[in-house]
């Protein structure tokens, strides 16, 4: 029995440490080197997205007998596999030379992450859970929700460019093509890297330790802001009221469904939309 506690005890210890390792780079690395290099400096960002897709991985592989646990069933562990190594070749596509694109070396070691996930678990004899019926309403939910946030939030925007441009329905033509790689990206980039940590992992671990959910589902908004804190001048209304909003609106998603799966797809929804609608409609030709 005295064996037993002692392997567990280490068990949550590593885990807890990897979490902390995650916090660190989303949160006061990632913050430090926005403020502090200029944006095409591609190799502070290039860390923290191998890093933490590494020790992602690394937590999949960990929990892998208990992953209901930290709200990662079938789908979500599909999506973190396959749409990381998607983003390096949308990179690639998009002609982005930086290191995290496909074939870089930094953007071959996050396919080497996900195969090597692949066969870690299934070495173990990992067997994946079959998906429920209701998982793939939740994804519907999330994508309706992602979208629908994006465009409300940024409609005056989208209706006063296409008017001053006199592009109308090309310029929606515009948007909708590009949506979709946008939305591609995004949940290889931003949903990938964020939701596993504080809507999974982090609420995981924060309700094995006792703390009721109410709770951790503030603590986790909380974090989740203080990971934007880059947002606080330049876009003071993103920093105080989306921010948050989105962590407490992400947060109920993988509270409800229990999985972080629709989460990631509104996640990702709402950041394509509002980088197609403000970088493509804003910005000149």
């Amino acid at each position: 029995m005295e064996v037993i506690h002692e392997k567990n005890a280490f068990h949550r210890r590593v885990a807890w440490a990897a979490v902390a390792a995650l916090l660190f780079l989303r949160i006061p690395f990632s913050v430090y080197i926005t403020y502090s290099f200029p944006s095409d400096e591609q190799w502070g960002p290039s860390i923290y997205q191998v890093g933490t897709y590494f020790l992602i991985a690394f937590l999949i592989w960990w929990e892998r007998d208990a992953l209901s646990d930290v709200h990662l069933d079938t789908l979500s562990l599909i999506m973190i596999v396959l749409f990381k190594p998607v983003q390096t070749l949308l990179l690639d596509y998009w002609r982005i030379d930086i290191p995290l694109a496909f074939p870089h070396p930094v953007g071959l070691s996050i396919w080497l992450i996900a195969i090597g996930l692949i066969l870690a678990l299934w070495r173990s004899g990992y067997k994946p859970v079959p998906i429920k019926v209701g998982s793939w309403g939740w994804l519907l939910a999330g994508l309706f929700i992602g979208f629908v946030l994006s465009t409300l939030l940024n409609l005056g925007i989208f209706q006063s460019n296409a008017g001053f441009t006199g592009r109308g329905y090309t310029a929606l033509s515009s948007v909708t093509t590009s949506t979709g790689a946008a939305f591609l990206y995004q949940l290889g980039f931003a949903a990938i890297s964020e939701e596993p940590v504080f809507r999974g992992f982090l609420w995981g671990y924060l309700r094995r330790s006792g703390l009721q959910e109410i709770w951790v589902w503030l603590a986790q908004a909380i974090l989740f802001m203080s990971a934007h804190l880059y947002f606080k001048d330049a876009l003071p209304f993103n920093f105080w009221v989306v921010v948050p909003a989105a962590g407490l609106l992400l947060g109920l998603l993988a509270w409800r469904s229990r999985s972080i799966a629709a989460g990631m797809l509104a996640h990702a929804a709402y950041n394509a939309g509002v980088y197609v609608i403000l970088l493509k409609l804003v910005t000149p030709y």
